[in-house]
């Protein structure tokens, strides 16, 4: 009979994002995130009115992003209330009319929403 030798050690890389599991709530207010189809609506008024009531039923969410380089899931948190703001040269900039200041990231940046519902 042969030798035989112990197996190598396996360590199987850690799921980064086994720690931080979304929510029901979370998953919901993505779902109508996604829904808000505001480049259908043609006043401005009409679309801050929309994502004000999303903010509202889903305060504090935490809305996923996607996942970074090192494999963790980024997020932001909706703010129960929106901010507006001018913001004069970025309208120009991004051919907006409206821009909301909608919550905040992982990292501590805001998070803005366009009327023309690109982030």
């Amino acid at each position: 009979m042969g030798q035989t030798h112990p197996k190598p050690e396996t360590h199987s890389k850690p799921n980064r994002n086994d720690a931080f599991r979304f929510s029901e709530h979370d998953i919901e207010a993505l779902n109508q995130f996604r829904q808000l189809d505001l480049e259908s609506l043609e006043s401005d008024d009409e679309k801050e009115s929309k994502i004000e009531k999303l903010c509202v039923k889903y305060p504090y969410a935490y809305i996923p992003l996607d996942v970074d380089k090192d494999g963790y899931a980024r997020g932001f948190n909706l703010f129960e209330s929106i901010t507006t703001g001018n913001y004069g040269e970025v309208f120009k900039e991004y051919g907006e009319t409206l821009i909301l200041c909608i919550g905040i990231e992982d990292s501590n940046a805001m998070i803005y929403l366009g009327g023309s519902g690109k982030l």
